[in-house]
């Protein structure tokens, strides 16, 4: 399996990908391509406590401190992710304060009765490659924190997670298969609802 090259990665957005309210991964993969032929970029739509805008942004802005671009990798999870409530979403802003109408080619849906927002991408591409969580710690609040890495991290109900290559100086590997990457693009993620 190809290893995804740390030096034109430096900075990754890891997610756990599958089938979710009905639709099967490759119909998912489909309509955001789509999306991103209509609207120049597509988004990504999660629920949950980790990697939420402000995480995102400061994840960014760390990247672009050391000239790097964040890559988004999608690892596949055969889980299906069933929604009691599912319904579409219709807006997103950057701030929780001023909202705007998502582009009517944007599909994206979850339950509403929870909080949800989208990284907004584009390139998304098939891919057959592996990463070691050893080599990259994990990015939480505004700076990368060289005591805690993703094979420790990125397992059981942690399904998203931002991580800055960093390796440590012995652990064993931990590789992980890479079914999809995309790159994030502005205004990278946003609230919605």
């Amino acid at each position: 399996m190809e290893k995804v090259k740390p030096v034109k990665n430096s900075h990754i957005l890891l997610m756990k990908v599958g089938p979710y309210c009905g639709y099967s991964l490759k119909e998912i993969i489909k309509i955001k391509q789509g999306e991103t032929k209509k609207c120049g970029k597509f988004f990504w739509g999660y629920g949950g406590v980790f990697c939420r805008p402000n995480v995102i942004h400061s994840f960014v802005a760390h990247a672009k401190h050391y000239k790097q671009k964040p890559l988004v990798l999608f690892t596949i999870t055969q889980s299906s992710y069933q929604t009691p409530g599912k319904g579409k979403f219709t807006h997103f802003s950057l701030d929780k304060n001023k909202w705007l109408n998502l582009p009517e080619e944007v599909l994206l849906v979850g339950d509403k009765t929870k909080s949800h927002f989208a990284i907004t991408a584009k390139n998304l591409k098939s891919i057959k490659k592996s990463i070691d969580l050893g080599e990259y710690c994990t990015f939480s609040g505004m700076f990368p924190d060289p005591n805690k890495y993703l094979d420790k991290y990125f397992r059981y109900r942690v399904d998203k997670a931002c991580g800055f290559y960093l390796p440590k100086k012995s652990f064993s590997k931990k590789e992980l298969i890479v079914g999809y990457s995309c790159e994030l693009v502005e205004p990278y993620c946003v609230f919605i609802e």
